[in-house]
């Protein structure tokens, strides 16, 4: 058993950022995508708070799985950490396009003439549509294959090193989860993804304990 060891303050900020995440996202403006304009016309703020936050949350889970596998040498480790690099990058720059740009353009046809709002609805749809933006698009599904492939493979390594063998199978589906980031999917995702971690950190200090101390030359 050589699981990684934790400090307080490195517990809290690994286990407290997807919970705060999960809290964030609890947040995220319900609908469907079919009528984007109806959706967001009343939540524009919601909707600013949310994926401004995405875009600080993202790049910490990355620091938070990236500590997790921090010390361990093997080939698991080294996928997750190579796959915390898309993940960041491109869901970023979704989240500019689909949350943020989707918001502001929302805010900007509300303060047009209701005659003229129909027209901003459907532009707003078409964008909301495009390649780039929906869920479909060249951002996002790379993206989120990245978090799922780093997700497997820090349950990989830590289960190498001591923790359960149901680890790759918890922290895969957690991720998968937490790519389809509206409530309910994304905070059960991340709570799941937190339980886990507690669980292995639970699992190095039982073991720890059980160590014998080491004798007085």
């Amino acid at each position: 058993m050589d699981l990684p060891h934790f400090s307080r303050r490195e517990a809290a900020f690994i286990i407290g950022v997807p919970l705060a995440w999960a809290l964030l996202l609890m947040f995220h403006p319900g609908g469907d995508g079919t009528a984007v304009y109806a959706d967001l016309r009343d939540n524009v703020t919601p909707m600013l708070v949310v994926h401004v936050g995405m875009m600080i949350f993202v790049p910490l889970f990355a620091l938070v799985v990236y500590r997790l596998v921090r010390g361990i040498e093997s080939t698991a480790a080294t996928v997750c950490r190579v796959a915390l690099v898309p993940f960041v990058v491109l869901y970023v720059a979704w989240e500019a396009l689909q949350g943020i740009a989707t918001a502001v353009l929302t805010d900007q046809a509300n303060s047009l003439p209701a005659a003229e709002q129909a027209i901003a609805s459907d532009l707003i749809q078409g964008f909301a549509e495009s390649p780039l933006v929906r869920d479909a698009g060249v951002l996002v599904i790379p993206a989120s294959l990245a978090l799922v492939v780093a997700a497997v493979a820090l349950g990989i390594a830590l289960r190498d090193k001591g923790a359960p063998r149901w680890s790759p199978a918890l922290f895969g589906v957690a991720g998968v989860l937490i790519t389809a980031h509206p409530p309910p999917y994304g905070p059960t995702g991340l709570v799941l993804f937190a339980c886990g971690v507690i669980y292995v950190m639970w699992t190095e200090d039982r073991v720890a304990k059980r160590l014998p101390r080491p004798t007085a030359a």
